[in-house]
């Protein structure tokens, strides 16, 4: 739709009432809420825009042009598995059946793609990479996790991208340039298709630097003041459709076509929310699928004179398509799969020691109160730079299992500590190690990931006291914290740069430097095949009155 409001568009506005949506939520590698709608069970859900009052037989009739938009990714840096249903295999082979059914038909992902995976921590995200550029995929956008293992990691796998990056909101760092420009990638795109110029831009959540590890050289800007600047741009250069591959939570979508004109549609959500149906606000059309392999979406719209006139939404399950045998795996893709998994198989199927208990990881341990797992590794920490105390972050806890005690393998490691997070070590004051576990308790109702797990402290807090108030009692070594002293803190270089909010470190003293720390996994993993066996405990080291 061009800025300007088509009568067809009004008219179906009035006919049509907006879309039902679910609770509002956000979620990053720190928080992942969902909302709350469920989908229907239907392998392939329709909805209809109202007709289009045109007579393309009249005289004086416009000629439409129908495109077929295809989207999104969103993998987390997932292959899945080729004995199941839910694989980029059998994702692309419906994309592609799909694509290939419209003369003029595009396929987009909406980022969150190269990790924060088991396959990622071996592959370094090129295995996505290598998937996409056999895909059907044409544009994607960066997510926050495409910076799980740092700036320059991305910049490699967008070189050896195929299909066109496009991210109109990060930047190389004090300049207009897209991150990873000189790579490939860019803030907007135009390609003609079936004679309409569609502009395709994409936005990452603006907390990305709080969540991920982008590094001192990039920017990454609010994204509705980006997206006034690029939408301006992609109009004088002549784009009649905009289509926007959006990995900021749905509530924040919606706030974004109401503030920008000129957006015809917006795709992807950083949440994984699922709608049933594509919905509208104002002249934009938002549909929402989830993430991983559940789903493909699928507009089809109609464009007349420049205007997005009218749209139809599907919804395609891939996992009832799959088994009522509707699907044929893509070719291309398929062979890949099975050969990084061999690859996989190979590196992580092998034992490394044993746990003489159960090891516990679940979210809402690590998110809420002390875990066994927790303890070990801020140990683990704390003995690795010889600090006097140590915090990791539970978010960067992951794999969300209760491991029964029995052989521990490498790939049971990666999956739990999955992000390239190295030690460090900082000089901090009494009063900053406090201000640190009182934001760490802050949105434990949340289940935010900036819970601390903690070594060589000890902290009682009131989950129903107001954030900022909630920690009664914090003890170091066994003695009260002395707010005038200073400590040495071992920590993630995550957390140490201020991640997950944890901005009283941001600015502190560095004794010593992630390039001189471990990576987490890996010391992990070295002190599982030294130890032979490791029992975890808890301590009462974090308790809740």
């Amino acid at each position: 739709m061009a800025e300007g409001e088509t009568p067809e568009l009004e008219r179906r506005r009035l006919l049509t009432a907006l879309s039902a949506v679910g609770t509002a939520a956000l979620a990053g590698c720190s928080s992942e809420e969902t909302e709350a709608d469920e989908p229907n069970e239907n392998e392939t859900d329709e909805q209809d825009g109202t007709e289009s009052e045109q007579d393309e037989t009249g005289d004086g009739a416009e000629e439409t042009t129908s495109l077929r938009l295809l989207h999104d990714t969103h993998f987390h840096g997932k292959l899945g598995d080729s004995e199941e249903a839910l694989n980029v295999a059998n994702y692309f082979g419906l994309i592609e059946s799909l694509h290939d059914d419209a003369d003029n038909a595009v396929a987009v992902g909406n980022g969150d793609d190269l990790h924060m995976s088991v396959e990622s921590s071996v592959f370094d995200g090129e295995h996505i990479a290598s998937v996409l550029n056999e895909s059907p995929i044409s544009y994607n956008t960066i997510g926050n996790h495409e910076f799980d293992a740092g700036p320059e990691s991305l910049r490699e796998n967008i070189a050896a991208s195929e299909f066109t990056w496009v991210t109109a909101n990060v930047l190389e760092a004090g300049t207009d340039d897209a991150f990873a420009s000189e790579a490939g990638a860019t803030r907007y795109a135009i390609e003609e298709i079936g004679g309409v110029q569609v502009g395709f831009t994409g936005f990452a959540p603006a907390d990305t630097p709080d969540v991920t590890s982008v590094g001192d050289d990039v920017d990454v800007l609010e994204p509705t003041a980006a997206a006034e600047e690029v939408v301006a741009d992609l109009r004088d250069e002549g784009a009649d459709v905009i289509v926007v591959l959006s990995h900021i939570a749905s509530p924040a979508a919606r706030e974004l076509a109401a503030a920008v004109d000129g957006i015809d549609v917006i795709v992807g959500d950083h949440a994984a929310y699922v709608a049933d149906e594509a919905e509208e606000v104002d002249d934009t059309i938002l549909s929402f699928v989830g993430d991983e392999f559940d789903y493909v979406g699928q507009l089809d719209l109609e464009v007349a004179d420049g205007d997005v006139t009218d749209y139809a939404f599907e919804r395609h399950d891939l996992a009832a398509l799959v088994e009522d045998g509707e699907v044929e795996p893509h070719g291309e893709i398929e062979s890949l799969l099975t050969d990084y998994e061999s690859q996989l198989e190979a590196e992580l199927d092998e034992v490394i020691g044993e746990t003489a208990v159960d090891l516990d990881t679940r979210r809402e341990t690590v998110r809420q109160g002390e875990s066994n797992f927790g303890n070990w590794l801020t140990d683990l920490i704390r003995e690795d730079v010889d600090a006097d105390v140590a915090i990791q972050n539970g978010g960067g806890i992951r794999s969300d299992q209760l491991y029964e005690a029995g052989e521990i393998t490498r790939g049971m490691i990666v999956d739990i500590l999955p992000f390239p997070n190295y030690t460090t070590k900082l000089e901090v004051s009494g009063e900053e190690l406090k201000a640190a576990i009182e934001h760490g308790v802050g949105a434990v109702e949340e289940g935010h990931g900036r819970f601390p797990q903690v070594s060589g402290l000890s902290f009682a807090y009131d989950p129903d006291a107001e954030p900022g108030e909630r920690v009664q009692e914090l003890t170091v070594g066994g003695e009260p914290v002395d707010l005038e002293a200073t400590y040495e803190l071992g920590t993630n270089d995550f957390v140490a740069g201020g991640g997950d909010g944890y901005e009283m470190f941001a600015e502190a003293d560095v004794l010593v430097p992630s390039d001189e720390g471990t990576l987490l996994s890996a010391l992990a993993t070295q002190t599982i095949e030294d130890e032979g066996t490791i029992a975890p405990e808890t301590a009462g080291r974090i308790e809740t009155v």
